[in-house]
């Protein structure tokens, strides 16, 4: 399994990503970003975005190739998202992959999306295989990098805070997931995205208000925690997107210069956030004591002060805590290949052209 070569491809928003994996090691992940076109219209832009993606997928293509050192004829299995995600982009990299690999009459995997997300911390280990357990902590976190080999990891729970999607799940293997909650309205990143928007901070929201937040100073600025009262392990941002929409408001209508008040605003919401997180990760940890471990993905845990939150949360229970590099933490091919590599383990790919063919895209899929 180890020496299989993986050719992974998303297109599911607004990056276009492919990777070469060697087994579940990465040769090279290659992103071409689209954030930069974005930004002016505070959020992707669907027909932008698969214009972009048309342009860019064959340049990527080939830089993956080269960068990895192979040539397509070396490749064993050609993977890619089919979704969740924006149906006319990921029509775009679901063809060019389904003409890979009929061309080259190789096996397709179709990828889940937010299966990625999940198992985004495995690259560049394996946690089947049984060997000395190794101390992975430093600073109360686990290292994404290094092994994971022999740690006991299953069952799991995993928390995947993306753009579209907040939700955490239950993970008894690899590839066999219960949802247990999810998003009912706007997801933590379309929250962050519409108050940054509010106070004209840019797109993408998060990365800024996270920024923002570390100048400002927590409980001078409070705002309602999301779903507090729920019994469920569902999750809505909505409530919260408004209440920042009259604080906004309310403080402009003082006449309070902005600078007074910004950074206390973006730590006031971003500590919604986090505890509005806490609460249901502690209630679905309570439900399922049997679980080892903690997996996160998503793009929402670029912020270094959401990873470390988790974690802390983790090490409270005593549970083991996975999850990705930096770099693998946002939309990107890697984490579709090391979902490949899984499911080619289970033989779940496909061989015959015309069912090849047949694969569509689906923008509303889960786990």
């Amino acid at each position: 399994m180890n020496n299989l070569l993986i050719l992974a491809i998303d297109t599911s928003c607004d990056d276009t990503s492919v990777a070469v994996l060697r087994g579940n090691k990465i040769l090279s992940s290659e992103v071409s970003s689209q954030v930069e076109i974005h930004a002016q219209w505070g959020g992707v832009v669907p027909d932008i975005a698969r214009r972009e993606h048309e342009k860019n997928i064959p340049i990527v293509y080939e830089k993956a190739l080269k960068r990895a050192k192979v040539k397509i004829e070396d490749v064993d299995y050609i993977a890619c998202t089919y979704g969740p995600g924006l149906a006319i982009d990921l029509e775009i990299g679901l063809n060019f992959a389904k003409d890979l690999a009929i061309e080259n009459g190789l096996p397709f995997v179709p990828i889940n999306h937010m299966e990625g997300h999940l198992l985004s911390g495995f690259l560049g280990s394996d946690p089947g295989l049984s060997l000395d357990q190794k101390k992975l902590h430093s600073d109360n976190i686990l290292k994404p990098q290094g092994s994971y080999q022999g740690l006991s990891l299953f069952p799991a729970i995993g928390l995947l805070v993306s753009g579209k999607h907040t939700e955490l799940v239950h993970v008894q293997q690899t590839g066999e997931y219960k949802k247990l909650g999810e998003t009912l309205d706007d997801a933590v990143g379309e929250a962050f995205d519409k108050v940054a928007r509010m106070l004209n901070l840019g797109y993408p929201g998060g990365p800024v208000i996270t920024e923002f937040a570390k100048k400002g100073k927590s409980g001078e600025i409070v705002f309602p925690i999301p779903m507090k009262n729920s019994k469920d392990l569902n999750f809505s941002y909505s409530g919260l997107k408004t209440a920042a929409l009259y604080k906004v408001k309310e403080l402009r209508e003082e006449g309070k210069p902005e600078k007074e008040w910004i950074y206390d605003f973006c730590r006031g919401f971003l500590d919604a956030v986090n505890e509005s997180i806490k609460i249901k990760l502690d209630m679905a940890i309570e439900q399922y004591p049997e679980i080892k471990a903690i997996f996160v993905g998503g793009g929402v845990f670029n912020s270094e002060e959401m990873v470390r939150f988790i974690g802390n949360i983790a090490r409270s229970y005593g549970l083991e805590y996975i999850y990705p590099k930096k770099e693998y933490r946002g939309d990107n091919a890697g984490m579709v290949g090391i979902v490949a590599y899984y499911k080619i383990q289970r033989k779940e790919y496909i061989t015959d052209k015309n069912e090849i063919k047949e694969i569509d895209r689906e923008p509303r899929l889960s786990l």
